[in-house]
């Protein structure tokens, strides 16, 4: 039957349909609420340069006009894969009037930032591609800050923040995963096929979090 009932702090709702009672709202199921709040400042991701490393696709004989041969390697420059990740503790998770933590279900955040140094994509002359906009923006668990594809379209580097509680703490991931990217130009010379700007790949940023902690349950 419809009705509202209430009774040992539990509240309960419940609507009538087709003879068939269904709970409309109740205080007993999982709701979710924000038990604190923390503002953060100058928190600072880093992204390191990538590496370039060189392989060798072939080899060509040269003759000089004196009749000597030799053979010499033709080389292509590749950018590193790597998979990498740094956690570090930016805040204290809230404690309740015993001083002690709460155990926090989920973490809401709304951040402002900018990108504090711009890497550059290694194959050209032009910042990497970053989403972080000029105004606030807000994420559960993981922002995706820049990425880069190859000329078909797939992924080969993505650079990732996350925030999240664990254990007293509320911590920050900075993550990084570089696949393989060949240059595509073969030289016997190193001088002069190598990645143009790989060694300015490294990017920076400065973030300001408001940041919402949440409960399911009371």
């Amino acid at each position: 039957m419809s009705g509202f009932t209430a009774s040992n702090s539990r509240i309960r709702v419940v609507e009538t349909v087709s003879t068939v009672d269904q709970t409309v709202f109740d205080t007993n199921d999982d709701m979710p609420h924000i038990v604190g709040t923390a503002t953060l400042s100058n928190v600072t991701a880093d992204f390191a340069v990538m590496a370039q490393g060189i392989t060798v696709v072939g080899y060509q004989t040269i003759t000089t006009a004196q009749g000597q041969t030799f053979t010499i390697a033709i080389k292509e420059p590749y950018i590193e894969p790597r998979e990498s990740s740094a956690v570090t503790d930016i805040a204290s998770l809230p404690t309740d009037e015993d001083g002690n933590t709460v155990a926090i279900d989920f973490v809401i955040v709304q951040a402002t930032g900018v990108r504090t140094l711009a890497g550059k994509d290694p194959r050209f002359n032009q910042a990497l591609p970053t989403t972080v906009p000029a105004k606030t923006f807000s994420f559960q668990g993981s922002v995706l800050l820049e990425s880069s594809g190859t000329p078909n379209g797939a992924s080969w580097m993505r650079r990732i923040v996350s925030v999240y509680p664990s254990g007293t703490k509320l911590k920050m991931k900075v993550q990084e995963s570089i696949s393989i990217l060949h240059r595509g130009v073969n030289s016997s010379q190193s001088a002069n096929f190598n990645f143009p700007h790989y060694t300015d790949t490294r990017s920076t940023y400065s973030f300001t979090f408001k940041v919402f902690y949440g409960k399911f349950r009371q």
